[in-house]
């Protein structure tokens, strides 16, 4: 059996003068598939920059307001629940920027509080009643100033159970 060849049916175009084009809406439709969208990540990073470019700009109002010398001051890094903030002797403050256990940003006067309670150690490494003196009155300013607004007055600043001899032991 031989096979015969067919001639092709006529054609309206040539394959090599064909061409297609995409609508409007398929290109718009493309171009939202392209864009990615930020990870988790990504999100919390940029958080906590505008969080610490908040707090930095508290610092660099209340510090010259006692006259403390200048601080670095950054983020903690992640892993660390053993406190809230640290103050080295060298100036540099580091603060812990989320919850522990659930991983979202702490609520703002409690990062203010913290910052308070990490300025007043630029001038006292302790727990003394100088410290807590010292300590209070910067929260006192961050209040006045706008800066530091907590809830109920009854449960008053976070940072003060540190003197409670009870439960931390350092005074």
């Amino acid at each position: 059996m031989t096979r015969e060849r067919r001639e092709s049916a006529p054609r309206l175009f040539e394959p090599n003068e064909m061409s297609f084009e995409r609508t409007g809406l398929a290109r718009l439709r493309g171009a939202v598939r392209a864009v990615r969208s930020p990870t988790l990540k990504e999100l919390e990073a940029d958080e906590d920059e505008r969080t610490m470019k908040s707090l930095r700009a508290m610092a660099d109002d209340l510090i010259p307001r006692f006259r403390l010398k200048r601080p670095s001051i950054e983020a903690e890094r992640q892993g660390i629940v053993e406190h809230y903030g640290i103050c080295y002797e060298d100036g540099e403050i580091r603060i812990r920027l989320r919850h522990a256990r659930t991983g979202r940003l702490l609520k703002e006067s409690s990062l203010v509080d913290t910052l308070c309670h990490e300025l007043a150690h630029l001038r006292y490494l302790d727990h003394s009643e100088r410290f807590k003196r010292l300590y209070l009155r910067i929260l006192g300013k961050a209040r006045d100033l706008g800066y530091y607004s907590p809830g109920p007055v009854e449960t008053g600043p976070q940072q003060l159970r540190l003197f409670d001899a009870s439960s931390c032991g350092t005074v």
